[in-house]
């Protein structure tokens, strides 16, 4: 063994050679910098800008265009009394338990309508503002029941014994019949509805 504590084939000799501690920390030590070198060569790219969404509508503007919806021709349904609105809080009182699953979506107001076909059957329309066409989606998908059925030609539209569900751009819509005929009106009004949406 020399003075460097080498044996003849050069190795350290047992306990003559570096700490494994010192080792461990030599090599730590050399990461950080070696992982800032490594993205100085591949080149720094600052994190990409996600576009502005758009501006979400003011309340009273958002207010009349989802009360808009209830005006005019409905496929010949009218409402009865008036279309009543509901916020965050009155959706507990309308809904109950299941305001919680629209405000996570940020819901933002509901329009909901007692109304009646043209054949006189009883029938309601909730239409909610969910604010954003993902966020409309997004209920539209949670809400989906497996046992209702797809609509032919009404993309995002599902329909089940007395009811009629869709979504287009920032809107979903329930529409709940109380009897046949009323039943047989919902497409029509579904169509109305979809049309006057933006």
């Amino acid at each position: 063994m020399d003075a460097a504590g080498l044996d003849c084939l050069g190795r350290f000799a047992v306990g003559s050679g570096p700490p494994v501690r010192i080792v461990l920390f030599v090599l730590l030590a050399l990461i950080p910098p070696t992982f800032i070198g490594w993205k100085v060569w591949q080149g720094y790219r600052p994190p990409a800008v996600v576009p502005a969404a758009n501006p979400r509508p003011s309340g009273a503007e958002a207010d009349r265009a989802l009360q808009a919806l209830f005006a005019g021709d409905l496929a010949g349904a009218k409402v009865k009394d008036k279309v009543g609105l509901y916020d965050e809080k009155g959706l507990f009182d309308y809904i109950d338990g299941a305001a919680p699953i629209f405000i996570e979506r940020h819901f933002r107001k509901l329009a909901a309508a007692e109304m009646v076909s043209a054949e006189g059957s009883d029938l309601v329309c909730d239409v909610y503002d969910m604010a954003d066409p993902a966020n409309s989606q997004s209920i539209f998908d949670k809400e989906k029941s497996a046992a209702a059925k797809p609509v032919a030609d009404f993309p995002d539209a599902i329909s089940g014994p007395m009811s009629f569900v869709f979504r287009s751009s920032r809107y979903y819509v329930k529409l709940t019949a109380f009897d046949g005929k009323a039943e047989a009106a919902l497409p029509g009004l579904a169509k109305a509805l979809k049309g006057k949406m933006k």
